[in-house]
């Protein structure tokens, strides 16, 4: 029954029809047909944000493609971005604007629906802004007093969706669908129907994609274990996108193999590193040799497999490799910006920096810094971003290339809050490098909110921005780096010394300076 919606509809290029999202298609379009509240509750990668793209596409009743949809109502979606700067206004705001869509309307054919995105985020808004759901939630009014007072037509409808659990008192306003961490068999399921674009190469990589989902799995287990993660209290760093991703890149590679061979093992190394790196105390590649025993054979890691390398394919990728996801690379002190100035001075990037100055987290700067974004994804240059955490959740569908297509050509929501346009995303922002970059400090606290998942020792990435959209590299300056190395080298020296101690006299002994004798004699205590 749950799949028959998704029978008769076109989906994008690699998207498995998978048992998640034939789910959460079934029960959008179910409550909205009868302006149930509904909350969809899954980690990324669990089809909400694709549930309602498909919903909002294909529900036009006798306009839709689909047999089925024909026969249910036409919608309109009302979208608003939540954040940390949502206002109690903005969300009242957005309901009253779809009761106002469904006023003179036929409600037996039309149905006007909020959607709240990301709705977990705006938690952490000192303003309290999900109070007000409570009675837009039963009877579609804004305060106690106008209940009874309204028609018809205020019932609207209601998706919330959030990657974690709410507070029980908005929950149990509505209906919840959880998606929890699918089975090998649902994984394998989601992987082969990514692969499904051509039946040869479908049959090529069957035991391929058994071997990923098994490695998967076993990375997911192992990550919990990692010290990084428990120092920063959190459960996981790596999900279900990339996995996806690495199954879309292995797909990729399989398709500019020649007919009958498989992918080499230097492409199959390298779509493990590009889309679970990130971790100093976890080595995915490790990890899959279990299941690939042939990686032994490389160098580990290979030399197009270091990180700087990785970076620099991601940005050339050519369109038959396909898109790929945009960069998160975590650093410390900034030295990745250094790199990819370096690198890639013939994109002529436009770094964008944030900052905690109280200016700078105004509405008014973030308005700009999204403008300029916006600018930049019309004309195709390369973006970097700096400590910007402020507008990621403004930019979330573009950072999960959640596209449009009209008359050929891109375009993605930016927005904040109900406040929304259609950017135009020019064709070259994809390829030849020219995408969003997404800086991280990795030694410094940027924000004291707590972090959904947190990379890397001590500093969290923001939970505004989700990690798993991005292809997450670490990028440090090797003459800041290595400390390891630079003790090894002091305690060389200090053994040098010592030796020289017994052959000089006093008279040619040389002053040491008062710091450096004492992280001399800090290292020499060590031994």
């Amino acid at each position: 029954c749950q799949r028959g919606f998704l029978k008769g509809i076109q989906l994008g290029q690699n998207i498995a029809r998978n048992i998640a999202l034939s789910e959460n298609v079934f029960m959008m379009a179910i409550c909205t047909e009868l302006r149930i509240p509904l909350f969809v509750v899954g980690k990324p990668g669990s089809s909400k944000s694709l549930a309602k793209d498909v919903l909002s596409t294909n529900m036009k009743a006798g306009n839709s493609e689909s047999e089925l949809f024909r026969n249910l109502k036409q919608i309109h979606m009302q979208s608003y971005q939540c954040s940390p700067l949502s206002t109690p206004e903005g969300i009242v705001s957005t309901f009253r604007q779809c009761a106002k869509l469904q006023k003179d309307k036929d409600l037996k054919k039309f149905v006007s629906v909020v959607v709240l995105d990301e709705i977990g985020l705006a938690e952490d808004s000192p303003l309290m802004p999900l109070k007000t759901l409570h009675p837009l939630l039963e009877d579609g009014t804004a305060t106690a007093e106008e209940s009874g007072a309204m028609s018809d037509h205020h019932r609207v409808g209601f998706i919330g969706l959030s990657n974690w659990a709410l507070d029980p008192a908005k929950m149990n306003r509505g209906i919840m669908l959880s998606r929890g961490v699918p089975s090998e068999d649902e994984l394998r399921d989601s992987a082969r129907g990514i692969c499904s674009g051509k039946e040869s190469i479908l049959r090529r990589l069957e035991e391929t994609i058994w071997k990923l989902c098994k490695g998967y799995f076993e990375l997911y287990k192992h990550q919990s274990k990692s010290q990084t993660l428990k120092n920063a209290q959190k459960d996981e760093f790596f999900g279900l996108r990339d996995f996806y991703s690495l199954v879309k890149m292995v797909y990729g590679f399989a398709k500019q193999a020649k007919p009958g061979d498989q992918i080499s093992d230097i492409e199959l190394e390298q779509s493990i590193r590009r889309n679970f790196s990130g971790l100093d105390d976890v080595n995915p590649v490790e990890i899959f040799i279990q299941e690939f025993p042939r990686l032994k054979r490389l160098k580990n890691p290979s030399p197009i497999c270091l990180p700087v390398n990785l970076i620099q394919e991601s940005l050339k990728r050519t369109e038959k490799e396909g898109e790929s996801r945009y960069l998160l690379v975590l650093t410390e002190n900034y030295a990745a910006l250094r790199l990819l100035q370096c690198h890639f001075q013939n994109h002529d990037p436009v770094i964008i920096f944030g900052s905690s100055f109280p200016k700078d987290q105004q509405y008014t700067q973030i308005c700009r810094n999204i403008n300029r974004i916006k600018v930049c994804m019309e004309t195709g240059r390369m973006v970097i971003l700096l400590n910007l955490e402020n507008l990621y959740e403004s930019l979330y569908d573009a950072l999960n290339q959640y596209y449009v297509y009209l008359d050929k050509q891109k375009y993605v929501d930016l927005g904040l809050g109900n406040h929304r346009v259609k950017c135009r995303v020019a064709d070259k922002f994809n390829k030849k490098g020219r995408s969003l970059k997404t800086l991280t400090d990795k030694s410094t606290n940027t924000t004291q909110r707590a972090t959904k998942t947190t990379p890397m020792k001590t500093i969290p990435v923001p939970r505004e921005i989700d990690i798993n959209t991005s292809q997450k590299k670490t990028a440090v300056s090797t003459n800041e780096g290595d400390h390891h190395a630079s003790e090894k080298h002091l305690d060389t020296l200090i053994a040098k010394l010592r030796r020289k101690k017994t052959i000089m006299s006093p008279a040619d002994k040389l002053p040491t300076p008062p710091l450096a004798n004492q992280k001399l004699e800090k290292l020499a205590g060590k031994q």
